[in-house]
């Protein structure tokens, strides 16, 4: 007699994972948050139009691991590829300094009549903003999970503007 996998089997898996619509988008952006890159692991092949990016991403899928079983917080490459991309804009980024690093905290999509813009939002009030006539992204980890550095999980204080 089989049995169905749990979720919690999966935790030690690579990722790979595909988004084709605004709510897929919103999944890869909250396994991205605070995953950390800087220029230099970013690629724009303009005749495929296409961008990969190698971001060192937060596990955040293990959170409940390293809180109950006080395991050490961990991250792992993964590769970020958007499609069908026309055009890059950045705002707030030195684009000469490509050692600096970026700490990712949103990927942020809104449409136009034309075409659609896809908007990686950093931690320093930075952007880089994608221009897309189709949403096609994936994300797929390519390397073992690692201790994170910081041994710590992101936190992110809640703002109360009452």
């Amino acid at each position: 007699m089989s049995q169905d996998a749990s979720f919690s089997e999966g935790v030690d898996s690579a990722l790979y994972l595909g988004a084709f619509t605004p709510e897929d988008v919103d999944v890869i952006s909250t396994i991205l948050q605070d995953g950390i890159f800087c220029i230099s692991d970013l690629a724009w092949l303009k005749k495929k139009r296409q961008v990969a990016v190698l971001v060192n991403r937060f596990r955040w899928e293990n959170k409940s691991e390293y809180i109950d079983k006080n395991s050490a917080p961990e991250r792992v490459k993964s590769l970020l590829i958007i499609d069908n991309v026309l055009n890059i804009s950045s705002q707030g980024i030195d684009r000469s300094d490509s050692s600096t690093p970026l700490n990712l905290l949103n990927l942020d999509l809104k449409k136009t009549k034309k075409n659609m813009f896809l908007t990686l939002l950093f931690s320093n009030f930075g952007a880089i903003r994608f221009e897309l006539d189709a949403i096609e992204l994936s994300i797929k980890d390519v390397t073992r999970p690692y201790k994170a550095h910081s041994e710590n999980i992101p936190f992110h204080p809640i703002i109360d503007d009452s």
